[in-house]
């Protein structure tokens, strides 16, 4: 995790450094956006079919071998935009394909109870990487320059797959087959979209996912505008406000994984979702950074129960045969949200104030919390 962090940054310095225009950094963006949308539900077909353990490691070892492709172009002076296009194109598909076979091996390592303890610690595990990457990427670029970045990048999925080599527990799905026609793809691919069409929890929890996706849009485009124009604390500021929601998530994540077994983790999730929303509402009509910086660190403390629970009640709920197909599905609906939302907001931004975007963004979380409450299956949970 702390070297996707390191990649970000390095990336983004790297990319600014060669062209200098705010439209490539767009265009990265979008590069990294687009293999969900593209292969998300294809690749889900493929992890119930691998053994998702190898999958994971071949991914890194993949991903160590392409990042290499930085450095080694720029030394040769071959690296173009072109380059970096499509090298963030592979690296995001790759990751794509990661992400699906983790979050549907997860259950299979631990038990069922310890399953929210698991997605606690990747959680806190994250935030706490959030906290510290950018900041430390920043102090080794000017220690030993942008391009060397992506050594300790490349590094770091190498470390990752020689982790996951000692995981002894296989990552097959019992009846798997890998051999499948095109139909065949096709076939399994409508079962996993069938299968969360008419499930009702799991379809109103990818829906709460892809809504919250959605309303943080505003977040990396708004920020620096509300920080430089609103509360006066410029690019500093920024920086605080991403660690208060990080250092609130990490807080949050450490109290969901300790009280999740004694409450109902449907009604959890949601008046995490709820309370986050009414917090990130009373943060955009803040105009004081002190008290700014205390609401986004509450709101980051309530979303930690819909980012551990969410995902929790998806693993448990989803037969294992199944789960990469549907877990992939809903990453795809959650990217393609995102970055839509990112967009309008940048539109709207030069018409409608930033604070008056933000309290909708918030309302928009109220709504969806109200709506997951109101369900009787989530109760339930």
């Amino acid at each position: 995790m702390l070297g996707n962090d390191f990649h970000f940054i390095a990336l983004m310095w790297l990319t600014y450094a060669i062209s200098g225009s705010p439209l490539d950094l767009g265009l990265v963006m979008m590069f990294s956006s687009l293999p969900p949308l593209l292969f998300g539900l294809f690749m889900g077909v493929y992890v119930d079919l691998w053994d998702r353990k190898r999958l994971m490691i071949l991914c890194d070892i993949f991903r160590c071998f392409v990042v290499l492709m930085f450095p080694l172009l720029y030394y040769f002076g071959l690296l173009r935009l072109a380059h970096i296009y499509l090298i963030t194109f592979l690296l995001s598909s790759l990751q794509v394909l990661f992400e699906s076979a983790q979050g549907s091996f997860v259950p299979n390592l631990v038990a069922r109870p310890q399953l929210v303890v698991a997605n606690s610690i990747s959680q806190m595990t994250s935030q706490v990487t959030n906290i510290i990457g950018s900041a430390l990427a920043g102090i080794l670029i000017l220690l030993i320059g942008n391009i060397n970045i992506f050594y300790l990048d490349s590094f770091s999925f190498l470390f990752s797959a020689a982790s996951l080599s000692f995981i002894t527990r296989s990552g097959r799905v019992a009846g798997a087959t890998l051999s499948v026609s095109g139909r065949g793809i096709l076939h399994r691919m409508k079962e996993g979209l069938r299968l969360m069409a008419n499930t009702e929890l799991i379809l109103i929890l990818t829906i709460t996912m892809a809504i919250m996706n959605f309303a943080l849009g505003p977040v990396n485009v708004l920020f620096p505008i509300l920080s430089e124009k609103i509360l006066q604390a410029g690019a500093a500021g920024f920086g605080f406000l991403m660690s208060g929601l990080s250092f609130g998530m990490l807080i949050g994540a450490i109290v969901v994984g300790k009280v999740s077994n004694r409450l109902s983790k449907g009604k959890l999730t949601y008046w995490g979702v709820l309370l986050m929303g009414i917090f990130f509402s009373l943060f955009s009509l803040s105009r004081n950074f002190a008290l700014s910086m205390g609401l986004i660190a509450i709101s980051g403390f309530f979303f930690a129960a819909p980012k551990v629970l969410g995902i929790t009640i998806l693993q448990d709920k989803i037969p294992d045969k199944i789960r990469g197909r549907v877990l992939s599905a809903q990453i795809m609906l959650s990217s393609l949200m995102f970055p839509l939302s990112m967009l309008i907001s940048g539109v709207f931004a030069q018409y409608v104030s930033v604070p008056i975007i933000l309290l909708v963004a918030g309302f928009i979380m109220v709504l969806n919390g109200i709506y997951g409450l109101s369900s009787r299956v989530v109760s339930t949970v």
